[in-house]
């Protein structure tokens, strides 16, 4: 399985030290949950890779694609970007976030 549950203390401490070293990046990107249903309603597919990808505007942002029970991406179904990006929409400051 890939994947595991962490700790809010582990999840903080991470995405702290991801803020220090790149401060000017984005911090989040949100995708409602029919993103997540959409791509695992396709035939075969058993889970979803997140790449990390660079918007037009030069942003960090993701690119979400379907992954079958080999391993491998499902690039020709469906392929998701276009998210939320924080900043400059975020959520209120949490452990997560601040």
């Amino acid at each position: 399985m890939a994947g595991s549950i962490i700790t809010l203390a582990d999840g903080s401490t991470k995405t702290a030290r991801f803020r220090r070293k790149f401060s000017n990046e984005t911090k989040a990107v949100y995708y409602s949950s029919n993103v997540y249903n959409d791509l695992m309603a396709q035939d075969g597919c058993v889970g979803i890779r997140i790449y990390n990808a660079i918007d037009e505007d030069g942003n960090m942002t993701n690119v979400l694609v379907g992954v079958d029970s080999n391993g491998d991406d499902m690039y020709t179904g469906t392929l998701i970007n276009y998210g939320t990006i924080c900043p400059p929409i975020c959520p209120p400051k949490n452990p997560l976030n601040s």
